[in-house]
């Protein structure tokens, strides 16, 4: 159904944004999980943390949507498999390769160009390879901005794809995955027009990741598994920023998780694992410093200092986990669960227990609640001296929620969900960046409902719509609780598929949100020592963004044949064409500002092959 939904192209993790409980990011950012920071949102692929979500812009995922097997999205409450988190989780797992013989998907479109083939080698020993990359860079080398700052724009990002899997026998199977992302974008600022001197230059960089992971796992007779994945990935930054200065960074990633899953009876399980995670930081950055990851205000980058850091070191977290699985009556499961996390670079550990339930009313209607405690530690660049606060601690959250599943005949279901999130010791920058920089001082508020309706593929229709009240609001060091910078109160998403029949699809998508909230500039002062305007803040979030609307069409034709289908596709993003103005950018005395305009109409015509 995911790979249907229009404005996505097929892509299943693009349509998260859908989902109840999900916020809209900017620029194709990490989704905003029930009213959580995105940074406190964590991606996984076959159990391993990866860097980001999305290309730049947001238009695809870093994954070819043909080589998933399943997406799923916890917005809260998780499991305690899932640590170091303390907002949400998103995981997609791989498929193994098919077996029944040659197979292959061949894709071009104004956006971009991928292939993907697989085949069996033998009775037990299958491959699959994919591979994508953008056409964005051959049908648009130069962009013009609506406030004429001559802009040159070269987005190019590509990604891969490779799964072996050998199964010697009926319970056992071994696998190796590799994958990799890469973007790269740069901007031209010639001439500032008005705007802050600092501003001028290149901007932009490349963004890479690559992943291999080694995995086995065992089947036993009578339920019982055993899985155990070995992970080695590198990330490289290389970005400039224009005269404010550039980075050159490099993350090696180890992490080995063994997980045990033992089926006691039909009404006990047991699940155990470790989780073992080392990191390993290297490299420079030059420029400004770095901001906190919510609520920093407008500053006049000219005045703000220059640090210039140099680093290489291990960071070190391992983690374990056991949760029961328990059915006192068979309508009911209990999985009462508990997760112990330690961080060496801050030298802290954190236990969190977690509780969630699940009771089957009749054949239609199911109740389900969870509570439990999540941590968090701090972003390593807000811990390393000099320019952070080696005396960072982890940050906490309670999470709450509880909720009705309903079924309505064969193919709709209904599901209403109630959450609240407490955040404690988030972090947050001390006053005028002075030392110690940052501090575990912030407090956090999320509450709301949820509420969605599904229409199942049992007939020409299906889709579901999605409706979020949510209100998220944090408090600062001796300040009064204000918006999170994020906090979007409604938020509305419908998407729906109608096969016309020979071939025939068509399908739309409707996004609506309220729009973010962001701090007013209400006046400036002029710094004669750096020749410059400060902007004066008014009220802290106390403005926000127009809402947002899309409205994304689709439709396909499938043409097939004995061995083969040809599909032509017309994916129209933001059909409407609206505006959806977010964020400023301002004079160089910020008496004057303009909306940054969202992503335009964006059709994209594509041919799609499949063996």
């Amino acid at each position: 159904e995911m790979t249907k939904v229009a404005g996505t192209r097929g892509d299943p993790l693009r349509a998260v944004e859908l989902l109840p409980g999900v916020s809209r990011p900017t620029m194709g950012g990490l989704p905003i999980l029930r009213g959580a920071n995105p940074f406190d949102t964590q991606v996984f692929l076959e159990g391993a943390p990866v860097p980001l979500l999305y290309h730049f812009g947001g238009l695809t995922s870093f994954v070819h949507g043909r080589v998933l097997e399943s997406v799923d999205m916890y917005p809260s409450s998780f499991s305690v498999r899932y640590g170091r988190k303390m907002g949400g989780v998103i995981e997609a797992k791989v498929r193994d390769p098919r077996t029944d013989g040659l197979h292959g998907i061949a894709e071009a479109s104004l956006l971009d160009t991928s292939l993907l083939v697989e085949t069996p080698i033998g009775d037990k020993l299958s491959v699959l390879a994919a591979a994508r990359r953008s056409n964005i860079d051959a049908v648009l080398n130069s962009a013009q901005n609506s406030v004429d700052l001559r802009i040159t724009a070269a987005p190019v990002y590509w990604d891969y794809q490779s799964v072996v899997a050998w199964k010697p026998t009926d319970q056992d199977r071994l696998r190796l995955l590799a994958y990799g992302s890469s973007d790269t974008f740069k901007v031209v600022f010639k001439n500032p027009n008005g705007g802050e001197p600092a501003v001028r230059g290149a901007f932009g960089g490349t963004s890479r990741f690559h992943r291999v992971q080694l995995g086995y796992r065992h089947r036993f007779r009578g339920g019982s598994v055993h899985e155990t994945e070995l992970t080695y990935g590198r990330t490289d930054e290389d970005a400039v920023f224009g005269q404010l200065g550039k980075v050159d960074f490099a993350v090696d990633l180890l992490q080995g998780r063994s997980e045990w899953t033992a089926v006691v009876s039909p009404a006990f399980r047991v699940t155990a694992g470790l989780d073992l995670l080392g990191e390993h930081f290297s490299g420079r950055y030059t420029g400004i410093p770095v901001p906190p990851d919510e609520g920093g205000d407008q500053t006049a980058f000219s005045t703000q200092r220059q640090i210039d850091v140099t680093a290489s070191q291990w960071v070190l977290k391992p983690g374990a986990y056991v949760e029961a699985g328990i059915r006192p009556v068979p309508a009911l499961l209990i999985a009462p669960g508990v997760r112990a996390d330690y961080n060496d670079m801050i030298q802290e550990a954190a236990v969190d227990p977690r509780l969630s339930a699940r009771y089957e009313v009749g054949e239609d209607t199911a109740v389900k609640a969870g509570v439990g405690r999540f941590s968090q530690s701090p972003d390593e660049r807000h811990v390393a001296a000099p320019i952070g606060n080696p005396d960072l601690g982890m940050s906490h959250a309670l999470h709450a929620s509880a909720g009705v599943e309903q079924k309505v005949g064969d193919a709709v279901t209904a599901s209403v969900e109630g959450f609240g999130k407490w955040i404690d010791g988030a972090v947050t920058a001390t006053p005028n960046g002075r030392a110690p920089f940052f501090v575990n001082a912030q407090k956090g508020r999320i509450f709301g409902g949820e509420l969605m309706v599904r229409v199942r593929p049992r007939g020409r229709f299906f889709g579901f719509v999605s409706y979020t009240l949510m209100r998220s609001e944090r408090r600062d060091p001796d300040e009064s609780w204000r918006l999170f910078d994020r906090d979007q109160t409604h938020i509305l998403g419908a998407t729906g598929v109608y096969r016309l029949g020979r071939g025939w699809e068509v399908g739309a998508t409707i996004r609506y949100t309220s729009g973010t909230p962001y701090t007013p500039v209400v006046a400036s002062t002029y710094d004669a020592t750096a020749d410059v305007y400060s902007p004066r803040n008014g009220r802290p979030m106390s403005a926000r963004n127009p809402p947002f609307s899309r409205l994304d069409l689709r439709i396909q034709k499938t043409w097939t044949f004995s061995r083969w289908s040809l599909a032509a596709y017309l994916d129209v993003q933001n059909a409407l064409n609206a505006p959806n103005r977010e964020g400023f950018s301002y004079s160089y005395d910020y008496r004057e500002r303009q909306g940054a305009r969202g992503l335009p109409i964006l059709p994209i015509l594509g041919l799609r092959g499949e063996l």
